[in-house]
């Protein structure tokens, strides 16, 4: 119930914009959703295409583009409708759920693939000549299957019976159940931006690291050569 009147509050809000208002609202989303189109099309292609960028750290981009892509196709559209239409879904509630479904696992998708691109990142910088992953593109492929296997998982429950999707007078929402919404926002949001956060930090220590190691080089190079160049002062 909560779900639900939270739902028609919404609706109800989004029906006191003006037509101009939703006009504006509308042409923005579309401006949006064909430049994510454009854009990540692109990355697919250019990677495809171009044979230096295929690498299998690059594969992470492709599938980052992928669930951007899918996003911008499958599930824009029913929002741009939605917010013109003043808020009432008009889709019915089998294309309620395929869309709260692949919002779900696309979304998820996306934020553990770039997740995962840090942690590419991190071991890409820290361990050049050891790290795997960036020979072989197996293994790529596989943490990629991974990251859209964990996104299923929290795609998946609403349609097995363990938290439904509210779809009622007009209403779209993913499911309000507590325990669901626990599982699905730590596992998509708040555990990657963790992982995240430490890796970035991790990296950012390195970095600074390998700089002060060279300037701790440059430095005593610098020395030497005072030192040469003297020696050779006093022997002339």
């Amino acid at each position: 119930l909560s779900g639900v009147s939270h739902g028609e509050s919404c609706g109800e809000q989004l029906q006191d914009f003006g037509r101009p208002e939703k006009i504006i609202i509308g042409v923005m989303l579309a401006i949006i959703t064909a430049v994510t189109v454009m854009g990540n099309t692109l990355v697919v292609i250019a990677v495809c295409v171009v044979k230096k960028l295929r690498q299998p750290s690059n594969y992470l981009l492709v599938s980052l583009a992928v669930a951007d892509l899918s996003v911008a196709i499958v599930v824009m559209p029913f929002v741009i409708v939605t917010d013109l239409t003043g808020g009432k879904w008009l889709f019915g509630e089998v294309f309620c759920n395929i869309f709260i479904g692949m919002d779900v696992m696309c979304c998820t998708a996306s934020i553990m693939t770039l997740c995962v691109i840090s942690v590419d990142r991190y071991l890409g910088i820290t361990r050049p000549l050891t790290y795997p992953a960036r020979q072989n593109g197996q293994l790529m492929a596989k943490m990629i299957l991974g990251v859209w296997l964990v996104s299923a998982s929290i795609t998946l429950p609403p349609f097995c019976g363990w938290a439904k999707n509210v779809h009622t007078a007009g209403v779209c929402l993913i499911s309000q159940d507590f325990g669901y919404t626990i599982y699905s926002t730590a596992v998509a949001f708040y555990i990657p931006m963790l992982v995240m956060l430490v890796m970035y930090y991790k990296i950012f220590k390195a970095a600074r690291k390998s700089g002060a190691k060279h300037r701790f080089t440059d430095l005593a190079r610098r020395e030497r050569l005072e030192t040469v160049a003297n020696d050779a002062l006093r022997i002339q």
